[in-house]
């Protein structure tokens, strides 16, 4: 008889030339190796999934402060290497280095086939409105499908509203069930919803619809096809639109968690970290913040309990410092995110995978990159404009942080270094009646296939 245990699978999506390695085991204990077997796959097509703009959720709250203010979007996006690409039906231009830059948002599909060299894409949705419900600044990117996602951050409280976007951008239908943990625990299952996304469709709904509370973390997961998931998250204060945002997923649950990008000086508003326990044992936390100047622990925030399936709100006000890394340690896999407040709006931080290779479409504003490393690396990054010339190219030490600001007029950020490191961007830009706030991280080239590996018994 003869077994066939198959000892890992191939991912969803491919960069390049990924490959099958497949080892020979002879029967009984007498086990001879045999070379690994290496034979070409097939690359597949990169799919980055666009989110649709904002809507006003919370009923007769517009124009009770006065008139309200027309919304500016824009949406952008950067294609490194690769073969044909495509924002929904409008295709870039052809070359190493395309950029695509336009008025409006496009909920949609950002397409890229690839060669033989890795490819690297971003986009991003930026919004900002001066005044009513949806006023402030929101940077919405566009992501890769995944099984898995979690989002941490937003509210669903009386003054706060999110929306969450199910898109599927793969072929095959998909069953999404969506769990929010809360500040009490996990809601109740009456009000979890497992919801069908047909394929190349999406799927909204507003969670307040089902959860009240201040603090929330989303848990996304999908059978089926792969899904992208977007927060569109937005607040009022009286009859005053208070801030939007979008919740970008972040890492997975880890015992060791990275929230880079927060400025811990006070200049670019307040700071909360938001600490999620996804599982079912209770999990201690203890938090530290990494600048320049050292690593300080968080007063108030060593050993801290969190119950299964609770969210935890943190402020690091008072701490030494200014650009920053929130470091989570944890003894069971936790989920952490960072809110930055400013007046009159406020932006999301989400956790980082560490990466050699990113980049991230950003606003012709003023954006903040912040480098985490845990080993003294170094990383180039290069600024460009929104036709895609470059603006300013640096390599800078990461020991253990580097702050960037980036020049005028730029619309992208690339990043590559010796080894892999975190990133996150905290953006401004001068509204009439504030200054916006958002916050952003960089997207990574999807994974390459892992090896198949195949042990052959007899």
């Amino acid at each position: 008889m003869r077994i066939l245990r198959i000892m890992s699978g191939l991912s969803a999506i491919a960069l390049g030339g990924g490959g099958l390695a497949i080892a020979l085991l002879g029967p009984g204990a007498e086990v001879t190796a045999s070379p690994a077997i290496r034979a070409a796959g097939t690359a597949r097509e990169i799919s980055l999934a666009c989110p649709p703009d904002f809507e006003e959720t919370m009923g007769e709250t517009v124009g009770l402060d006065g008139e309200e203010s027309d919304p500016r979007l824009r949406t952008r996006a950067i294609v490194v290497g690769g073969g044909d690409a495509a924002l929904d039906d409008r295709a870039l231009p052809a070359g190493q280095s395309r950029t695509f830059f336009e008025a409006g948002a496009f909920p949609g599909e950002l397409t890229v086939e690839p060669l033989d060299a890795p490819v690297l894409a971003a986009a991003s949705t930026q919004r900002f409105q001066d005044s009513g419900e949806l006023a402030g600044l929101a940077l919405t990117p566009c992501i890769p499908p995944a099984n898995v996602q979690y989002l941490v951050g937003g509210s669903t409280s009386a003054s706060s509203s999110a929306q969450l976007v199910l898109t599927n951008v793969t072929g095959s239908p998909a069953t999404v069930t969506v769990t929010v943990h809360t500040s009490t625990g996990t809601a109740d299952t009456s009000v979890l919803s497992t919801v069908a996304v047909d394929a190349h469709s999406s799927h909204s709904m507003i969670l307040e619809a089902g959860v009240r509370d201040d603090r929330i973390a989303v848990e996304i997961a999908s059978t089926g096809g792969q899904i992208a998931s977007h927060l569109l998250v937005h607040e009022i204060d009286g009859i005053s639109g208070a801030g939007i945002e979008s919740v970008t997923p972040g890492a997975e649950p880890a015992t060791t968690t990275i929230v880079p990008g927060a400025d811990l000086s006070g200049e670019n508003g307040s700071v909360e970290l938001r600490v999620a326990n996804p599982g079912s044992e209770r999990a201690t936390v203890s938090i530290s913040a990494i600048t320049a100047e050292g690593i300080e622990d968080v007063p108030g925030a060593q050993d801290v309990v969190l119950a299964p399936g609770t969210v935890l709100d943190l402020s690091m006000d008072g701490l030494a410092g200014a650009w920053s890394a929130l470091r989570v340690e944890a003894d069971v896999p936790v989920l952490a995110g960072a809110r930055i407040t400013s007046e009159g709006d406020y932006g999301w931080l989400a956790s980082s995978s560490a990466s050699t290779r990113s980049a991230v479409s950003v606003p012709e504003s003023v954006s903040h990159l912040t480098l985490y490393s845990d080993e003294p690396t170094t990383a180039l990054v290069t600024s460009l404009d929104r036709e895609g010339n470059v603006l300013e190219s640096e390599t800078v030490t990461v020991s253990p942080i580097a702050a960037i600001t980036s020049p005028d007029d730029t619309s992208f950020i690339t990043i590559e270094s010796e080894t892999p490191i975190h990133a996150g961007i905290l953006a401004l830009k001068d509204l009439d009646t504030m200054i916006g706030i958002a916050g952003l991280s960089t997207t990574v080239p999807p994974a390459a296939s892992n090896d198949l590996v195949l042990r052959v018994i007899d």
